[in-house]
């Protein structure tokens, strides 16, 4: 497990404030590209009062965790349960090219924050919603890969799904909404006997 990673992971947990720009979404996003990695650790103890767990990874090193206020139910993580960390990024694009005289850029950002409570073991999932305008700089539609430049003047590559129809309507030089979405759940589960 990557002490670095997961530090930072962790300490998302108390992350509670979310501020909230609500931008107009093309009306049909279809996904380009998703990554996803989950990260797991050993409850080896937990004190409810000072908001105390200690993890165990899979190589035997021990962390420990303070675990914010707002996470519901303390007490109801054991010794033996898992922590459980799932981050997923993706890249969505909307198939109508935005109107010519918008900019490149962000139009907008959301987040949204749901804490378990009342559940069997306590959890808390971000997720972080940008919207934004970005220059298609090369297709290759013989694999589907597509360059974009953000922005930023930063490219990104993403190989675009097959499932995602229209490609062939776009060419280098247009313009069109992304959406990039970064998702992080963190929680405790009881493992499976």
């Amino acid at each position: 497990m990557k002490n670095t990673l997961l530090t930072t992971l962790i300490a998302s947990l108390g992350l509670l404030a979310a501020s909230s720009v609500y931008a107009q979404a093309p009306a049909k996003m279809l996904p380009l590209a998703a990554e996803a990695v989950v990260l797991t650790a050993t409850v080896d103890s937990v004190d409810v009062k000072k908001r105390i767990v200690v993890l165990k990874d899979a190589n035997g090193n021990f962390a420990q965790m303070n675990v914010a206020k707002s996470v519901n139910d303390l007490d109801k993580v054991k010794k033996g349960d898992l922590f459980v960390v799932e981050h997923a990024q993706a890249i969505a694009v909307g198939l109508v090219a935005v109107a010519k005289d918008v900019k490149p850029g962000v139009s907008g950002v959301r987040s949204v924050v749901i804490s378990g409570k009342g559940s069997a073991k306590p959890f808390e999932e971000t997720t972080d919603t940008v919207y934004a305008t970005v220059k298609i700089s090369t297709i290759d539609a013989k694999t589907r890969i597509v360059t974009f430049t953000l922005p930023s003047g930063e490219k990104q590559k993403v190989k675009v799904d097959p499932s995602v129809l229209g490609l062939e309507k776009f060419k280098a030089g247009d313009d069109v909404m992304v959406e990039f979405v970064d998702d992080t759940a963190i929680g405790f589960v009881t493992p499976k006997k």
